[in-house]
């Protein structure tokens, strides 16, 4: 079902564009019927419509005004102008903002749901476009999260060929492999001689096909060639020299023209040892032999664990379960391993996502600063539970997009579906439902409390114009329309307010 708003300041011709059509025959519901442009500010921001069907010129705002306004703030809605003006530069100024449909009143049934369901195509376009570039960026991050790790463990772990791993990218570089070693790397330099390494790949625009591997003092790392960086990372390590260091590095390297052979050389060389780091760009040491996990055996507890989503009874079985998952492991490194995969099974499983970003930077947070494993596997159980209860913290949603909205009080194209989508990264029709219920009012009469409230003390200020205190709270550089809603919300006019309160 689509939703719609219809805005016009003749009551006779909105009430019978809402009532004398079938909209729901049609697909849409009508959301709410505005009589001028401040009311379908405020309807937008509520409701996120997908279609707003406006009249040009009406009090607060004309169509034309709005139109520029919300583009900026959401420029998924669609818009369809009903006027009853002729000229030419209305209709060439809706064209420029992106109008797909301008009617002339009066505009017969046939011709309302014809520009409506015109409409709708364009929604789900966008819809459609807007999903797969956001699931495009998601597959991306998520890919580039753990492909390195999935790539080792195919190969140390599994003792994959390099082409049957799942994660090997059928890349060919026309310069070729190269595969550099570093011996006498001692352990208590390890990250910094790593976090150079880095740098001089980054300076030739180089990520590495896998994390640096360390082994017994030596470190690999495989890449494609570039002209002068074998040259450039010989000079490097021969010439570093470490807090610590006993003994000066040696560099050696070898070159194939094609991945699979690399890869393989590689691994041969490193597989006798049965411990083997990884160092990640971010210069996280990780042990490779442990470095990814039993997807079969996660995604049997994941599975197990959704038969408890949000019952009531589940808490005492939800608990064991992670009990026997988690205790037997006693590396803390592993253990984070686990438990942020398990998290990230479980919220793809749930049937909305809306928190998972929050919840996974949360359990971030909580575990960057906890050294003792014991309480490492109570806070991951916690969240995990806490997930799976149903009963994520509302109210810290709610106190994010506060949080956001007096820090960008005076940016006036704020709105609630852009702080769903930027900020708090769930869906806003969910949003908007939290947010009303946890704080007793509707975003856009919150938002308009908060920028009035704001106003007030502005304007009692010496030497504060109108103007600069509409651009403080939002209302750019249009003060008629801050001097709309200032009245709307206080009964004064802003002059009227300074001459009454002002104490002059």
């Amino acid at each position: 079902m689509f939703t719609m708003i219809v805005a016009d300041d003749e009551k006779v011709i909105r009430e019978s564009i809402v009532e004398c059509i079938d909209w729901e025959a049609v697909g849409v519901k009508i959301v709410a019927s505005c009589n001028n442009g401040v009311e379908v500010l405020d309807a937008i921001m509520d409701e996120s419509p997908d279609i707003v069907l406006t009249d040009i010129k009406m009090p607060g705002f004309t169509g034309l005004e709005l139109i520029e306004k919300i583009s900026k703030m959401d420029p998924d809605v669609e818009f369809i102008i009903l006027s009853g003006y002729k000229e030419f530069d209305f209709a060439k100024q809706a064209m420029q903002l992106g109008v797909r449909c301008y009617l002339l009143k009066p505009a017969g049934e046939e011709q309302l749901i014809t520009a409506v369901e015109n409409a709708k195509s364009n929604c789900l376009s966008k819809k459609s476009r807007n999903s797969l570039e956001l699931e495009q960026q998601r597959l991306s991050k998520q890919a580039e999260e753990y492909h390195r790790q999935l790539l080792l463990y195919d190969l140390f772990v599994s003792g994959a060929k390099p082409a049957e791993s799942n994660c090997y990218k059928k890349s060919k570089s026309k310069t070729g492999y190269l595969t550099a070693y570093f011996s006498f790397v001692e352990e208590c330099f390890i990250k910094a001689f790593a976090e150079a390494v880095y740098w001089i790949l980054d300076e030739f625009g180089i990520v590495p096909i896998v994390d640096f591997l360390y082994v017994r003092h030596s470190m690999a790392v495989i890449m494609e060639n570039e002209p002068g960086l074998s040259g450039k990372l010989r000079s490097f390590s021969e010439n570093a020299w470490f807090s610590g260091q006993t003994v000066r590095i040696t560099y050696t390297c070898n070159t194939c023209d094609n991945l699979t052979e690399s890869l393989q050389r590689l691994t041969s060389n490193l597989m006798r040892y049965s411990k083997i780091f990884s160092i990640s760009a971010r210069l996280q040491l990780r042990e490779v032999y442990n470095a990814c996990l039993s997807f079969e055996k996660t995604q049997i507890l994941t599975g197990q664990l959704m038969t408890y989503h949000g019952r009531t009874d589940g808490e005492g079985k939800i608990k064991k379960l992670l009990e026997n998952y988690f205790t037997p492991i006693e590396d803390i490194n592993l253990l984070h391993n686990y438990g942020i995969h398990l998290l990230s099974q479980l919220i793809r499983a749930l049937p909305e996502m809306q928190f998972y970003k929050s919840v996974y930077q949360d359990l971030l947070e909580k575990l960057s600063l906890c050294e003792d494993i014991t309480t490492y596997r109570e806070i991951l159980t916690d969240q995990i539970m806490l997930l799976l209860s149903d009963c994520v913290e509302k109210n810290s949603i709610v106190t994010q997009v506060k949080n956001y909205v007096e820090e960008n009080l005076s940016n006036p194209d704020i709105s609630l579906k852009k702080i769903a989508r930027e900020q708090v990264h769930m869906n806003v029709d969910y949003l908007s439902r939290i947010f009303a219920k946890e704080n007793g009012e509707k975003f856009s009469h919150y938002l308009n409390r908060r920028r009035i409230e704001t106003a007030k003390n502005l304007l009692l200020m010496q030497d504060s114009t109108i103007a600069f205190v509409a651009d403080r709270v939002g209302c750019g550089n249009n003060p008629r329309y801050f001097s709309q809603i200032f009245k709307k919300y206080t009964g004064y006019t802003p002059s009227a307010y300074i001459e009454r309160f002002s104490g002059k």
